[in-house]
């Protein structure tokens, strides 16, 4: 008598029945993780700025800002103090009376699952304006520059940010306390959710 190993073809086809239905199962979950991860992780990035020039405004004592600059669907950013005590604003920045702190840098560089941009429809953002999808994703008050206060205030404003899948995000500077928060759309209940 003798004692053969190895795996009938049966065993063979209902490993691989098996496998084949974990990755399908897997692979979208890890897809969506992924995305939400990249979103999320361009988000706290962007709100660290938000902290490092809101700190700066604090310990300097001067108003200090950081005006953002769009070039098609590329969005850049670069820090300004304040010069002649009226804050950071785009005419002092023109003629040199703001200076800036450091070369512009790419606002979410890392984004491939992602840009910067809005629904394509009417939509209400968290204080329950309504946004349209021609209107400019990053806003602060009317202006493309958060400007932080020496007392911690900054400019109440926000950048949205829209995923492959459609889904929006927000990370809003609140005004009175100068703080940023990270915002996801709910399109079910048409609701902002803090993430």
């Amino acid at each position: 008598m003798r004692n053969e190993h190895g795996y009938t073809l049966l065993e063979i086809i209902a490993t691989l029945a098996v496998i084949g239905l974990l990755l399908l199962i897997t692979v979208p979950a890890f897809a969506t993780y992924r995305r939400h991860a990249s979103v999320r992780a361009a988000a706290f990035e962007t709100m660290a700025m938000f902290r490092e020039v809101r700190q700066r405004a604090i310990t300097t004592g001067r108003q200090t800002g950081v005006k953002f600059t769009r070039d098609g669907d590329r969005w850049t950013y670069a820090r300004y103090e304040d010069g002649d005590g009226d804050g950071v604003r785009n005419d002092d920045i023109r003629s040199g009376i703001d200076h800036r702190l450091g070369p512009s840098s790419p606002l979410m560089p890392q984004l491939l699952v992602a840009k910067i941009g809005l629904l394509p429809y009417e939509i209400h953002d968290p204080d329950d304006d309504v946004i349209a999808p021609t209107d400019e994703p990053v806003a602060f008050n009317r202006s493309a520059i958060c400007s932080f206060s020496p007392l911690g205030s900054g400019t109440p404003g926000s950048i949205y940010i829209i995923d492959e899948t459609g889904e929006l995000f927000c990370v809003r500077v609140v005004g009175s306390t100068g703080r940023a928060r990270f915002l996801r759309y709910n399109s079910g209940s048409r609701r902002w959710e803090p993430r």
